[in-house]
């Protein structure tokens, strides 16, 4: 999950899966913070052409403290 500045109290109650078939592992930054990463594991036995994972942004903050706000969702994808 990119964003264009470092952000900080971003953690996986940011994250919602419920169109997702599938978990996300821990998210880790990299030394920037712009750039966060989790391995997303699918259900089992699931076939699914339509999944997103969204992100709420309100739980997001940038360095000089501004929230973030709506959604921002994924392109779609699929799990087989």
């Amino acid at each position: 999950i990119r964003f264009n500045e470092p952000v900080t109290g971003f953690d996986a109650s940011d994250i919602v899966l419920t169109d997702a078939n599938g978990t996300l592992g821990a998210l880790t930054p990299n030394a920037e913070r712009t750039l966060w990463t989790a391995t997303f594991t699918p259900t089992a036995d699931t076939n699914v052409r339509a999944n997103t994972i969204r992100v709420n942004l309100a739980g997001v903050r940038d360095d000089a403290g501004n929230a973030g706000t709506g959604n921002a969702s994924s392109t779609n994808y699929s799990v087989d």
